[in-house]
């Protein structure tokens, strides 16, 4: 009886573990081929960014195409930013990217270089209504020079000059009439500063990325090019006299900035730039450069409308005219998504005009559709110059090495702006940096 009691439950444990097996077997083969048991086709859709805020966005957008697509099933996840770098790449290298990936710059190049993402320059050039909306120049930015795009821009924002009308009207300026250039801006700076006792520019020279950007903004705005040439894989001054002659001017500029006109808080190598924000909400700076990303942090006062004390600029002109560098982030597919074709309509559904403003207005992002421009969520004055400056942008590095590229622009511009090297031992420093760091 004991034996046979025993048999039973050995059989017993058998089923039990077949059956677990074959429960792994069949997930694993749904994930393969793309689809889920009830027979619908599942995508995954990634965010980059805090859940709480994402979610609440992106749960009425994917509601929404799952009743204009009834056979397909959207899984919506977020993902953080700090985890973002090395998660993205370890996913598409199991093959494991989710169908439809937002992704950053930063992350952008080097999940492309390694083969992982599509290129995405076909279906955008076949999808007419999404082609005529968004602008040439913002289609630029994300695009390599042979012509392939691995993400459609979803998320861009541009360096702008960010002012207090209230303060400009106490030092006898014109607050509708914010400076043109940057000899303007430096002029302005120095008036707030004698009629207020208010530093006329907030100013951050901590060696970040958003450091660096600020530092491309002025390279493009003085030479008129990008910094970094994806066709040659290095700067743009590194062999072009011309070039680096204008880049140790901007870089002579920004040490004047920091320590000889008088017109800055102090301690400006503690500051990231968008630190400054808090200080320009608070009255304690009369300018700083910044740009659509500070909305959502100075909403409370914009919301005032006409009675807001906030209004942006144009990023001042050097030489060649206003040429910040523009964010750009979006909607990616990668190589090994089995549902490429459900994956681009996702894409479409989350561009279109009221998903795009929906994601533009409630994260904080530039209006980049040209249907979205004249929607009620973007008439406040303070978006006039932001959405202009979209016209005259540059380009961060197209490479997998942005990183460690603008590290080293961000480390050598500092040690020019403190004076610790000449801008022409700063701008050895950034070559020898990145020839010696470079990996193809």
């Amino acid at each position: 009886m004991k034996k046979r009691i025993l048999a039973l439950l050995v059989c017993a444990a058998m089923v039990i573990s077949m059956t677990a097996c074959g429960g792994s077997s069949d997930k694993k083969a749904e994930k393969e081929e793309g689809g889920s048991k009830d027979g619908k086709t599942e995508l995954t859709l990634l965010r980059l960014g805090d859940l709480t805020k994402a979610e609440p966005i992106f749960k009425p957008i994917v509601e929404s195409f799952e009743q204009e697509n009834p056979g397909v099933k959207v899984n919506f996840e977020a993902m953080a930013w700090a985890e973002a770098t090395t998660k993205l790449k370890l996913l598409g290298a199991q093959g494991d990217l989710p169908d439809v990936t937002f992704t950053n710059i930063a992350n952008g190049w080097d999940l492309a270089s390694e083969g992982y993402l599509m290129d995405l320059s076909d279906m955008l050039a076949s999808d007419e209504t999404m082609s005529a909306e968004l602008p040439q120049s913002v289609i630029d930015i994300a695009t390599t020079e042979d012509g392939k795009m691995y993400w459609v821009p979803a998320a861009t924002g541009a360096f702008g000059l960010w002012y207090n009308k209230d303060l400009y009207k106490q030092a006898g300026l014109d607050p509708e009439t914010p400076p043109k250039t940057v000899e303007d801006m430096v002029s302005y700076a120095k008036t707030i500063t004698e009629k207020t006792g208010v530093p006329g520019l907030g100013w951050g020279i901590s060696a970040t990325e958003d450091f660096a950007n600020v530092v491309e903004s002025f390279y493009s705005s003085y030479t008129g090019t990008d910094i970094w040439s994806d066709k040659d894989k290095c700067f743009t001054f590194e062999k072009d006299d011309k070039n680096r002659k204008l880049f140790a001017e901007a870089l002579d500029e920004l040490a004047a900035i920091t320590n000889d006109y008088g017109i800055t808080q102090a301690n400006v190598i503690e500051y990231n730039p968008y630190a400054i924000r808090t200080l320009f909400r608070d009255g304690e700076v009369g300018m700083y450069l910044d740009g659509v990303w500070a909305v959502k942090e100075l909403l409370d006062e914009l919301n005032k409308g006409e009675e807001s004390k906030f209004n942006t600029g144009l990023f001042p002109e050097g030489p060649a005219g206003s040429h910040p560098i523009m964010g750009c982030d979006g909607w990616a597919i990668p190589e090994a998504c089995k549902n490429k074709d459900e994956a681009w309509k996702l894409i479409q559904h989350l561009m279109s005009s009221d998903n795009q403003t929906r994601h533009a207005s409630q994260w904080g992002l530039l209006p980049i559709l040209e249907s979205e421009k004249g929607k009620e969520e973007f008439s406040g004055e303070y978006w006039n110059a932001l959405v202009e400056q979209e016209q005259t942008v540059a380009s961060r590095p197209k490479d997998k090495n942005v990183a460690m590229i603008e590290q080293a622009v961000a480390d050598g511009a500092q040690a020019a702006a403190t004076r610790k090297m000449s801008a022409n031992e700063a701008i050895d420093y950034m070559i020898e940096t990145v020839n010696s760091n470079y990996s193809d």
